[in-house]
């Protein structure tokens, strides 16, 4: 059994107020065909941090083992090293695949959490695997609208985080309390509070954007390009997010797509936090269709700009 520090969130859409929680995981069992381990109501491992934007609370079992049809919660080999506490320095390039599953989240310390499905899939992936995000958007209060992995530490003082992205179909936020969000920077040391989201709308033609929300400022910071670029269905997309930290007003943030910037700021607070979490996947609320699917592949810490 771990011991963890698991930081909860009561959240609403584009906010959070957490407070910390100290929860046990018991190490998870690998079945047979994959399946996902145990989930604890208040577990995670690692030193969690709270939900994304619109997340309810909930944690999933270890990092899962490598198969075809493996999920999140199978037990991860001993590869004898040291697992990085949830406060050292993120080793920084730093790449997962998924070819080794969910295993090099849990090597360096982080971990999968949602009561979603986080599955391995040959199908479609960049190359041999990918990951598999599913969630039901109407069930927050079961947290099955969220499944997303996390890695955790004192994050880079300036670096791009990249994911490659597949959205299979189409689907439309019914409200201006809808949430699709992607990727999730949460403060946590004293902050504990969320610092930046990467999240999906429905620009005016209805087709899917991206924008990002600025918990510290409190703002929204929308693409800057005319007409904003539209993420494609049914084929990969590459995001990248480039955050200098910074606890005064000298840090700066990017958003790209493909490669194209679509969203840049300057000369403000980005992190007033000492270690941080990244959190990487698929939480939605108030979508239609209610049940949301993507993939993700290539995720990447790195000191500069990834073209593919």
């Amino acid at each position: 059994m771990v011991r963890a520090l698991v930081l909860t969130a009561s959240c609403v859409v584009f906010s959070c107020a957490p407070h910390l929680v100290v929860g046990e995981r018991n190490e998870a069992a690998a079945g047979a065909d994959g399946a996902a381990g145990a989930v604890a109501a208040a577990g995670a491992a690692g030193a969690a941090g709270a939900a994304g934007a619109a997340g309810a609370v909930g944690a999933a079992g270890a990092a899962g083992a490598a198969g075809a049809a493996g999920a999140a919660g199978a037990q991860c080999p001993d590869n004898g090293l040291p697992v990085p506490g949830p406060t050292d320095p993120i080793v920084v390039p730093w790449v997962t695949g998924f070819e080794n599953a969910f295993c090099d989240y849990d090597n360096a310390g982080g971990f999968c959490r949602g009561a979603g499905t986080h599955t391995i899939v040959t199908s479609p992936a960049r190359s041999g695997n990918a990951a598999e995000f599913s969630v039901a958007s109407a069930d927050s209060t079961n947290d099955r609208n969220q499944a997303r992995c996390v890695l955790q530490g004192a994050l880079p003082s300036e670096a791009y985080y990249g994911a490659w992205f597949y959205i299979p179909t189409l689907a439309t936020l019914d409200s201006n309390a809808s949430l699709w969000n992607l990727m999730h920077f949460q403060g946590g040391d004293k902050s504990q509070k969320g610092l930046w989201d990467v999240s999906l709308v429905n620009g005016d033609s209805g087709d899917l954007e991206l924008l990002v929300y600025d918990f510290l400022a409190p703002t929204v910071r929308k693409q800057t390009t005319t007409p904003p670029i539209p993420i494609p269905v049914g084929a990969w997309f590459h995001i990248q997010f480039y955050l200098k930290r910074r606890a005064d007003a000298t840090g700066e943030i990017r958003l790209y797509q493909d490669d194209k910037l679509l969203v840049q700021a300057k000369n403000l607070v980005t992190d007033d936090s000492t270690w941080a979490q990244w959190y990487v996947g698929n939480i939605a609320k108030g979508l239609t269709p209610t049940d949301s699917t993507l993939y993700v592949d290539d995720v990447t810490i790195d000191t500069k700009l990834t073209v593919p």
